[in-house]
């Protein structure tokens, strides 16, 4: 190998180099006078071993003609004569000479270095230097385990450099990972450290210019999806907004609540609100304000199974999906009325594009309560034609019969006189009435609430209408448990509807019945149950979410009088009061009109 070469190089240098030094003037011929050559004499063998010491070799001196004189580790007279020795013969020749053989006498190979001693021309002898070849591979050993060292310590040092380096660069792109995957989870107030000037600090304030522009981007997206949110979920109309192909992407509670959605998930519309329509529609009816689902056979829906699902899967109606489809197929507004059990809906589809996409809004209308209030309109309208129909003809008849001639008949003319009067106060009762509802309803009355007990807002009417249940022999039965909460009421106004339920209950009653008046209620309850109960012809079913209107009389109250307007005033003098009125009644047996008033603010 090129270092076993560089050490022999070496040594050769080195063991020529010491023989010319001891074979000059300041070496042999100091130390070995001319006489010291001969053979046999000591001196030359006194200077081999002390120079092979010196110089940690063999030294070994032989005159011209080949024979030892001296050896420092050899017997001379074992070696024989050395002339034939190439390192020998090139000495006396030119001075120096160099070999590696082997050694006859210590039977190893060496590396041998000579120098003529003397003149050039006629040299007294030669000085030989010989070391072993051995040394050779341990200074070669001993080189490679200096260089493996010096390569292992080299590569130690630059590992250790290059893992600080590494760590050094990898670190803030291991914060940035740790910090991207916090992002993603949804931390948007995550940040990178950038104080460094290196590509990682200039790396680290990029991403943090890039969360900033993604936070301000998803705060935007936010507050519009809660405006959008917020607009839907006060909505009074079901909405549905589908994709291009009819997959249903978004819906409202309205439009969830239609179609019998378990509302599971906030994306669809957080919140739930009551419209005034739906309250109003709860009160008209003495019943609880949420409408139940339009199609309750389809709850096993859910807000979570609902995104991605066709519209036909979702509404289960031929006839809402039609109305999309030509919307769909027309590019236009499409609209559509659906009866959906007892209840009317309309449905309108209308395309729209956002983000480059087409897309369709299909709104779900409640019209039952505006097809109800149109049918109390106009029976309104009927029944006050009939309400007026009979007392004006009565009066017309009475006149003419007046003008023909009773009015000169001292007998008959008071009589129709009277009848004239009875008339006008009919009539006059029923403006007075429709007036008083009229200016209930629209907040003009003034109401005087104060604590009351329940047996002062009871007991004064039902004394009242002792006389007349007297007539009809029927008994009036007040039943008031002890310990009543007080009521937070307008004593007259209540007084009012008492009177007009007890009325009606006598007139529907026949002689010999009972008619029981009763209060219940908890001593810490937040509102007190009154009620009216009688033995008389009852409400038909399909007539007791009517009576409380306008004018409206079962067929069989007809005949009975009255301007039909007693029910509808004392349930709106019951809704001034923040309570509710129903009936309960089977036909030919009897029924229970029933309100609610809450309790005071000192009993609470």
């Amino acid at each position: 190998s090129q270092a076993q070469k560089n050490s022999l190089e070496q040594i050769r240098e080195r063991l020529t180099t010491d023989a010319l030094l001891l074979s000059g003037d300041g070496g042999l011929r100091v130390g070995l006078s001319e006489a010291g050559w001969q053979a046999g004499a000591g001196e030359p063998a006194r200077l081999a071993r002390a120079w092979g010491e010196l110089l940690d070799a063999r030294v070994t001196l032989l005159r011209a003609d080949g024979t030892v004189l001296a050896d420092s580790r050899v017997d001379p007279l074992s070696m024989g004569n050395q002339s034939d020795q190439p390192e020998i013969r090139a000495a006396l020749t030119v001075g120096t000479g160099y070999t590696i053989r082997l050694s006859r006498a210590l039977g190893s190979e060496m590396l041998y270095a000579a120098a003529a001693v003397g003149p050039s021309e006629e040299p007294l002898g030669v000085l030989r230097l010989s070391a072993p070849r051995a040394e050779v591979a341990a200074a070669v050993a001993r080189l490679r385990g200096t260089v493996l060292a010096a390569v292992l310590l080299v590569l130690a040092v630059g590992a250790a450099m290059a893992f600080l380096l590494a760590e050094g660069t990898a670190r803030p792109f291991r914060r940035l990972l740790r910090t991207a995957a916090r992002m993603a989870q949804g931390e948007l107030d995550a940040r990178m450290a950038s104080s460094s000037p290196d590509e990682a600090g200039q790396l680290a304030r990029v991403f943090n210019r890039i969360r900033d522009q993604l936070e301000a981007q998803v705060a935007t997206v936010t507050r519009e999806r809660e405006r959008l949110t917020s607009v839907l979920d006060n909505l009074v109309d079901g909405v549905f907004i589908l994709d291009g192909e009819g997959r249903v992407r978004l819906c409202n509670l309205v439009a969830a609540r239609m179609v019998g959605i378990e509302m599971q998930d906030s994306h669809l519309a957080p919140g739930g609100r009551e419209s005034e329509e739906e309250r109003e529609t709860g009160a008209e009816s003495g019943s609880p304000s949420h409408a139940p689902p339009l199609t309750p056979h389809f709850s096993h829906l859910t807000s979570g199974s609902v995104r991605g699902q066709p519209l036909a899967q979702v509404v289960r109606d031929h006839r809402i999906v039609e109305t999309w489809q030509r919307c769909q197929n027309d590019g236009k507004q499409a609209k559509s009325i659906v009866q959906w059990g007892d209840r009317t809906i309309r449905a309108i589809a209308l395309p729209f594009v956002a983000g480059g996409s087409d897309g369709y809004i299909v709104l779900l209308q409640d019209m039952t309560e505006l097809h109800r209030l149109e049918r109390v309109r106009r029976d309104f309208v009927s029944n006050i034609s009939h309400e007026l129909r009979t007392p004006l003809a009565s009066l017309r008849a009475l006149t003419e019969t007046l003008r023909d001639g009773a009015l000169d008949d001292p007998t008959a003319a008071p009589r129709f006189l009277d009848r004239i009067e009875t008339e006008v106060d009919a009539l006059a009762q029923m403006v007075q009435e429709s007036l008083e509802l009229s200016r209930i309803e629209s907040g003009q009355v003034p109401f005087r609430f104060r604590p009351v007990a329940v047996s002062e807002i009871v007991l004064t009417p039902v004394e009242r209408m002792q006389p007349l249940a007297a007539r009809g022999q029927i008994d009036l039965i007040v039943d008031l448990p002890p310990r009543l909460p007080r009521v937070y009421a307008d004593a007259e106004r209540v007084h009012q509807v008492i009177s007009n339920l007890v009325h009606n209950a006598l007139k529907f009653s026949t002689g010999g019945a009972s008619i029981n008046i009763s209060a219940s209620g908890e001593p810490t309850g937040q509102q007190v149950t009154i009620s009216v109960i009688d033995t008389g012809i009852g409400v038909p079913a399909e007539d007791q979410d009517r009576i409380f209107e306008r004018f409206y009389k079962t067929d069989r109250a007809r005949a009975s009088g009255g301007t039909g307007l007693g029910l509808a005033i004392a349930k709106h003098i019951v809704q001034a009061h923040g309570g509710q009125i129903w009936v309960n009644s089977v036909e030919n047996q009897g029924s229970a009109f029933s309100f609610t008033l809450l309790v005071g603010p000192d009993e609470g």
